[in-house]
């Protein structure tokens, strides 16, 4: 089962891969999406503030977006430092933990993605 692909916005295909337990990984991309408005203490920055805090080493946030049907935030997670699926529920339990549940995680490989009240 392949998870991503690198070097999807070119159409290129540069695979950095992990084999575990007979599955290829390859480096994960999460998409983190508010369909709706954040509380008013809160704002996109502050939810990449505590995105950066859960990643620490395992990966990072490489991009955000703002527009009329909400907010995201892009985040690359590097699967030689720890299980893509880890760092998934660890970033969802964070979320939840500031009341931000009804936030949507999308991996790459997924079309609608989940709340991360239901991946935590």
């Amino acid at each position: 089962m392949i998870m991503s692909v690198e070097g999807r916005g070119s159409g290129a295909s540069s695979v950095e891969s992990v084999r575990s337990g007979g599955v290829t990984i390859i480096r994960m991309f999460i998409e983190v999406i508010g369909r709706g408005p954040l509380p008013d203490d809160i704002d996109r920055d502050d939810v990449e503030d505590v995105l950066i805090d859960v990643l620490g080493a395992d990966g990072e946030v490489t991009g955000a977006g703002s527009g009329e049907t909400g907010w995201n935030l892009d985040v690359e997670v590097e699967p030689d430092a720890v299980h893509p699926l880890q760092v998934l529920k660890r970033l969802a339990a964070a979320l939840v933990d500031q009341d931000l549940g009804w936030v949507i995680l999308r991996p790459e490989h997924e079309v609608d993605g989940r709340t991360a009240r239901d991946l935590a």
